[in-house]
């Protein structure tokens, strides 16, 4: 069933194997078509157009004539796909997308590789559909972009929020004749791709922002520690002096060493101990207090447990 929002636009061009395999030029390799042959396979207004190099744009409102299977090898990329109704199976290396028939679908698909494309459709079945791919080059004209696919894997896939002016800007191109193909059609179109990688790329950046502060925050957190600034410090007071959460040293501090910041800390003071007891003429108060500890009692039970022997014990090897 077809939503009552779209509708084939006027007089629809009729498309056969030749005008689709001509189209399918720009996206990959080895395009085949399982059909009925030597006849028209789609009604409607279907295209793909370079809008720059590296960016290209397929858009499709188009009804099946027959029952067909589109295969290709595709290049690896970025797919913004923008599936607005209809009925269409697509998969990439057998895996297929979940697209909606009942309502608007907005997904990012990663091609790390090349990988192996496969459209399946019914005859009498309708498609709306705008697919937006961004070749690596392309993304690698910005730094913002370049490092965005860094951690992203192979059909990596995404969910993102088309906005409402996104959604009329695919709207009037799906319902524009694709005989009306004049410079302001043109325009518009070129608009409509650089709006789809705005909306599609934006969950990507907010993720490499906070990924990017968080970086900094711990950059910021273990110059801190190592230093030694925060050897005589609660938590509390170095979060403070940072200007972080306590909760947000705790994560960076797992991150980095694995345990609780209060536990590193500890850690860090006790081997200054040992290194003292060790290596000067330190005594076990001495160390204690330099090791954060008011019991002399509670400091020997920490310091065992942690090396194996009596604060006493390592005094003596420095004898």
């Amino acid at each position: 069933m077809i939503s009552s929002h779209f509708t084939l636009p006027p007089r629809p061009e009729a498309l056969g194997h030749d005008a689709l395999r001509h189209h399918a030029i720009p996206l990959g390799r080895d395009y085949r078509i399982d059909s009925v042959p030597g006849e028209p396979l789609l009604d409607g207004n279907f295209g793909v157009d370079v809008i720059e190099e590296g960016l290209v744009l397929r858009h499709a409102a188009i009804r099946n004539r027959h029952r067909m299977s589109n295969h290709a090898e595709m290049m690896p990329g970025l797919k913004l796909i923008l599936f607005m109704a209809g009925t269409v199976d697509v998969r990439f290396d057998g895996r297929p997308m979940p697209l909606a028939s009942e309502r608007p679908t907005a997904l990012l698909v990663h091609l790390r590789e090349a990988a192996t494309f496969e459209r399946h459709a019914l005859a009498g079945t309708h498609e709306f559909s705008l697919t937006l791919t961004l070749s690596p080059a392309w993304l690698q004209t910005s730094p913002e972009t370049a490092r965005l696919l860094d951690d992203l894997p192979h059909l990596g896939l995404r969910q993102w929020q088309p906005s409402a002016g996104l959604l009329t800007l695919a709207r009037t191109q799906l319902s524009t004749p694709r005989a009306a193909d004049d410079f302001s059609t043109r325009l518009r179109r070129e608009g409509l791709a650089l709006t789809m990688a705005g909306e599609g790329l934006a969950p990507l950046l907010r993720t490499s922002d906070r990924d990017s502060r968080e970086t900094r925050q711990q950059r910021r957190l273990w110059d801190f520690i190592e230093g030694g600034s925060g050897d005589t410090k609660t938590l509390t007071e170095i979060a403070g002096h940072l200007n972080m959460s306590v909760s947000t040293l705790q994560r960076l501090s797992q991150q980095r060493y694995g345990m609780p910041l209060q536990r590193h800390l500890r850690q860090r003071r006790l081997d200054a101990a040992n290194r003292a007891l060790q290596d000067s003429h330190v005594s076990v108060s001495e160390a204690a207090e330099l090791a954060g500890y008011n019991d002399a009692t509670n400091f020997a039970t920490a310091f065992r447990r942690t090396f194996g022997i009596t604060p006493r014990q390592a005094r003596e090897r420095q004898r």
